[in-house]
């Protein structure tokens, strides 16, 4: 009677049965163990959050802009890296002098390029006087590396295969709070600049931004 064409429904109910309770088993089993990997997850993204925490003052949308500012001024001067370097106090001497120190705090590399984000930070403005001479003149000359006397600041640029730079002062309220900087790391590239053209592009990024740097350093203050 509980067959149908030679089909045992009764044996066929009990074996779906034993599937159904397998099933229902094995997630009770590992149930326990999926909520505390989620449990996991979820800390572990809460510790992120914590450490991604940025001051009330930090603007998302200002540093994008200027890292897109960045980028299109490397590659509308064909160079290998163009970086915006800030200046900031760094401690104090032992007769209670403030340490002034600089940072680069934005950076865009080409491929293939390594970029200084590393190497160029917390660093004695005093190593750099040359090339922090030249940022005073506020002139985007290129110039070229192996013409620098011998120096600190010079090694220091060889060692990034810097052939040849420009560079241009970035203020706020007059006071000069940073520098802008396009690299070349190949003479193929340096022998094929166009200064005219390089000291307008230098002159255009410059000036935005130094808009948007100065609505940060403007949140910063009325904080």
């Amino acid at each position: 009677m509980n067959e149908v064409n030679d089909i045992d429904l009764f044996g066929s109910w009990i074996e779906l049965g034993m599937v159904i309770a397998a099933i229902a088993g094995g997630i009770l089993i590992s149930l326990p163990a999926f909520i505390r990997w989620r449990k996991n997850v979820s800390n572990k993204k809460s510790n992120l959050q914590s450490d991604l925490h940025y001051p009330q003052s930090f603007n998302w949308d200002i540093h994008t802009t200027v890292h897109e500012i960045l980028t299109e001024l490397r590659v509308q001067t064909d160079s290998a890296r163009s970086q915006i370097v800030q200046f900031h106090n760094g401690g104090h001497f032992l007769d209670g002098i403030s340490m002034k120190k600089m940072t680069c705090t934005h950076e865009s590399i080409n491929t293939g390029v390594s970029g200084e984000g590393d190497r160029k930070k917390d660093l004695a403005v005093t190593m750099f006087l040359p090339l922090l001479n030249l940022i005073k003149d506020n002139i985007a000359k290129i110039h070229i590396t192996s013409a620098f006397p011998d120096t600190y600041c010079k090694k220091f640029m060889e060692t990034s295969s810097v052939i040849a730079f420009s560079s241009l002062p970035i203020r706020h309220n007059n006071n000069i709070v940073g520098y802008l900087m396009c690299q070349w790391c190949s003479w193929n590239k340096t022998d094929a600049i166009d200064e005219i053209s390089i000291e307008n592009e230098m002159e255009s990024a410059r000036n935005r931004i130094e808009i948007y740097l100065g609505q940060q350093l403007k949140k910063n203050i009325n904080i």
